[in-house]
């Protein structure tokens, strides 16, 4: 098999590994959303963006003032991390980033329905490789593409003459 073709099998491989963990961790940690980059410093110094978060799923009887959790806004993409600061009397929940000077508008009714789970571990820096995928490569792919093909034909081209 030549080089190419073992280094395509190697990245469909390594994605499908990724996968399968992803959905391992899902399943023992009860959370549909195991892993989670953050992408802003709303929660600084616990932590920053570019961190890993990791969450386990929760009843609504287990979580309190203070826990920090993930969940989803309608009409937003990225779910949100930030602390528990109010349990409404309907049950929903209020929040706010500890590095924010007071809470946004979606933040003062947060249903349970919308959480993914609560913290439980949090992994420094490694985020960063998918915030550089999807902030930066992703958004440029069709440069990345045109300068990928760029410096393939410069290095074969020169390793041919």
């Amino acid at each position: 098999m030549d080089s190419s073709r073992e280094t395509v099998m190697y990245v469909v491989l390594g994605v499908f590994l990724a996968w399968l963990i992803n959905q391992g961790m899902a399943l023992a940690l009860s959370t549909d959303m195991p892993v989670v980059a953050v992408e802003s410093n709303s929660m600084v110094p616990v932590f920053y963006k570019g961190d890993i978060l990791i969450l386990r799923g929760v009843e609504p009887t287990n979580l309190n003032i203070g826990d920090i959790i993930v969940y989803s806004v309608d009409g937003r993409g990225t779910p949100v991390v930030h602390r528990i600061v109010k349990v409404n009397p309907d049950g929903s929940y209020q929040t706010k980033g500890d590095a924010n000077n007071g809470q946004l508008n979606f933040e003062y009714y947060v249903p349970y329905k919308n959480i993914h789970g609560k913290v439980v571990l949090i992994i420094p820096y490694l985020g960063w490789v998918k915030l550089g995928v999807t902030q930066y490569i992703l958004p440029n792919f069709v440069f990345v593409i045109v300068a990928a093909v760029f410096t393939a034909l410069v290095y074969y081209g020169r390793r041919w003459m």
